[in-house]
């Protein structure tokens, strides 16, 4: 699974995700009047992609200037909601699925007034889960409002999944009467449905037609242990929730992961500057400092400009202190992108949002330890850190909360703490030095150059 939180330029990392489409595109959003997102959905859909709009049958969607209908004349679906109360429902509901495996979710409309509001998204690829899960909200909310599809029936894959493991089990006994009756009766089942993700079904029922057990058993377990929790829920309102407090802690765990690259940047620049100039600096500051104390005792005008020369002394000499003794390893571009792999699916199962209540506080030092480590580059840390996470330390708190209360009070804790991190994040973004640094294309060439110029400095302070 990759995450990634996006804050400008979001039409053209919408446009990307559209045009990568192979097989089906579903969008819900309250309003749609972005003429180039729609124009590539119409592209997407004459090419054969099966296209689902969901939209608001409003003012600002009707009068807009989009003709709807190209859409359906290019082969996609239009669903426009004009029931009282959907506005609600839809705008928390900003999500788009591209082929059953990627998820692009968050406050950003696809309107043409988003491109200049201070709005996100979030792409999550890779997770299927997920994806049919937000697959299976559109489908409930296009049932509450145009009933239920006629054309399809809902796969229940909690009855799939019963039947595979109960075939799983007959092969391992060595029955293969029994192995065969269950497997045509699985055929004969998944015959009622035309969901592109029972592929994987066929596949199974023709390596036992060809006695590859072992192949089976394996095509199995891997089926089972993507699919085992899309069943269908009884209670599709606590399912709507569960899914939004989901995508919350997905969310969130992608801001915080672009909060922390921008503090580990930061922080390694600081090291290296340190480390590069620190002693240059410091003999600048002390020299300066002493230049106006001497001048201080003939000028009392001047007295003011020797405490701020001092001040500044003392405060880089504190900074110089610290950071000299900072470590960071060294590493690869390859070890760079292997370590911020492993440092997120780490983080994302300790973070204390992620937790149940009982487990924060041990959250919360473990989230420090792995950010400390992050930023020094200490990849045997990290992955001593994942390793002990993934042995089941902590209890996600959307795997452990069902009560309706409980997931509307996480999910309004959960939306503050987005709100807050989506601020720091963009505060983070127009922060003169993170735009130093990301504007700097080496790093070598850029400390040789102020090194220079501070000798230069340095020399002519000594010959005054």
């Amino acid at each position: 699974m990759q995450t990634q939180a996006y804050f400008e330029n979001i039409q053209n990392h919408i446009l990307s995700e559209i045009e990568q489409a192979h097989s089906s595109i579903q969008l819900a959003v309250a309003w749609f009047t972005d003429e180039n997102l729609f124009k590539a959905l119409c592209g997407k859909a004459r090419k054969g992609v099966a296209i689902e709009l969901m939209i608001m049958s409003d003012e600002i969607n009707n009068s807009c200037g989009i003709n709807y209908d190209l859409l359906c004349n290019a082969g996609g679906k239009v669903w426009k909601i004009n029931t009282f109360g959907a506005t609600e429902n839809l705008m928390h509901n900003k999500f788009c699925i591209i082929d059953n495996s990627t998820v692009i979710n968050g406050s950003y409309n696809w309107t043409k007034k988003a491109q200049h509001n201070h709005e996100s998204i979030t792409i999550i690829s890779e997770n299927i889960e997920l994806a049919l899960q937000f697959s299976d909200e559109f489908r409930s909310i296009k049932e509450k409002y145009f009933g239920k599809d006629t054309e399809s029936i809902v796969v229940d894959f909690g009855i799939i999944c019963s039947r595979l493991s109960t075939l799983k089990e007959t092969i391992r006994t060595g029955d293969a009467e029994d192995i065969d009756y269950l497997a045509a009766k699985l055929k004969k089942h998944i015959k009622l449905f035309s969901d592109p993700k029972l592929s994987t079904i066929v596949k199974i029922i023709d390596y036992i037609e060809r006695r590859y057990y072992s192949e089976a058993v394996d095509e199995i377990t891997l089926f089972i242990n993507r699919y085992k929790s899309l069943t269908v829920y009884t209670d599709t309102e606590i399912a709507a929730l569960r899914l939004e407090l989901r995508s919350l802690e997905l969310r969130i765990s992608s801001l915080e992961d672009e909060k922390i690259e921008h503090e580990k940047l930061i922080h390694e620049f600081e090291v290296r500057h340190n480390r590069e100039l620190g002693d240059i600096i410091l003999k600048i500051l002390k020299l300066k400092a002493g230049k106006y104390k001497f001048e201080a005792r003939n000028n009392p005008e001047k007295e003011k400009d020797y405490e701020e020369a001092e001040q500044d002394y003392r405060s880089f000499y504190d900074s110089y202190e610290t950071l000299k003794e900072e470590k960071i390893f060294e590493l690869t571009e390859e070890q760079k992108k292997e370590l911020k792999i492993i440092f997120r699916r780490a983080s994302k199962l300790c973070h204390p949002d992620a937790v149940d209540e009982e487990h924060k506080k041990d959250a919360e030092e473990i989230f420090k330890d792995l950010n400390n480590a992050y930023s020094k580059n200490d990849f045997e840390k990290v992955q001593q850190i994942l390793n002990d996470l993934e042995k089941g330390i902590f209890t996600l708190g959307s795997d452990t909360i069902n009560e309706k209360g409980k997931l509307l009070i996480m999910i309004k804790d959960l939306r503050r703490v987005y709100e807050r991190l989506e601020k720091e994040v963009r505060q983070n973004k127009q922060d003169i030095t993170y735009k130093l640094l990301i504007s700097i294309k080496d790093w070598d060439e850029y400390f040789a150059n102020i090194k220079v110029e501070l000798l230069s400095e340095l020399e002519r302070l000594e010959r005054n």
